[in-house]
């Protein structure tokens, strides 16, 4: 089984999607989309961005990285992921305290992983099967299988997905079979609520507070 550390999962989760909060005008053009397709399309417009030779430069990099951002941030429900990466706790917090949860993890993603996308070489991504079901509630969930070539090394990522509003959102996301969510949430699980907070603060100001590149995935 390839063995993969954290930042090189991560390195493949920032060329395809960092975080999420979905904006109207992508709703209305995915609409209607299958999940397949809503993967394929987020794939190729932000492999487009960083295989643009103008965007290339050092001088672009600012522009580079808020186009990426723009892209992904129509592409993940971040509400969803919050709560399944805290799990139980989420039902222990008022609004206020989900709110500040939601936009703080999101800066946290952004603030360690950003700069990944620069490490883009011509990596290509293959789009495979998805699977559709349905709950007894009525909620539509979906998996879409891919390929992440990293060099000679054929990387499966899979998408979950949920429906919302006539659209399919990502929740989550698997390599090689290991959880985004499920790792954050072992990472964080030993914190207290006001800790985490502290904590991802100083993550953001200064870049230290978790040791993220030490939680190696079997």
């Amino acid at each position: 089984m390839l063995q993969l550390r954290l930042p090189t999962i991560l390195k493949v989760l920032a060329l395809l999607s960092l975080v999420a909060v979905v904006t109207a005008g992508q709703a209305r053009a995915s609409a209607e989309l299958e999940p397949r397709e809503t993967v394929k399309r987020a794939v190729d417009e932000i492999v487009g961005i960083l295989s643009d030779p103008e965007l290339a430069t050092d001088e672009a990099r600012e522009q580079r990285h808020r186009l990426v951002v723009e892209q992904v941030e129509k592409f993940f429900d971040f509400d969803e992921i919050s709560m399944r990466v805290l799990g139980p706790r989420w039902r222990d917090l008022d609004d206020e305290q989900r709110r500040q949860f939601v936009e703080l993890f999101k800066k946290f993603l952004e603030r360690n992983y950003i700069n990944r996308v620069d490490q883009y070489s011509d990596e290509k991504v293959v789009v495979r099967a998805q699977e559709v079901r349905e709950d007894s509630r009525g909620n539509r969930y979906a998996r879409v299988q891919t390929d992440f070539i990293i060099g000679d090394q054929q990387v499966p990522v899979d998408y979950r997905m949920i429906e919302r509003d006539e659209r399919w959102v990502v929740y989550d996301v698997r390599v090689e079979g290991v959880s985004l969510v499920r790792n954050f949430r072992s990472q964080f699980d030993p914190y207290s609520y006001g800790e985490l907070i502290s904590r991802m603060q100083e993550q953001i100001a200064t870049g230290e507070g978790f040791e993220l590149d030490e939680l190696e995935v079997l």
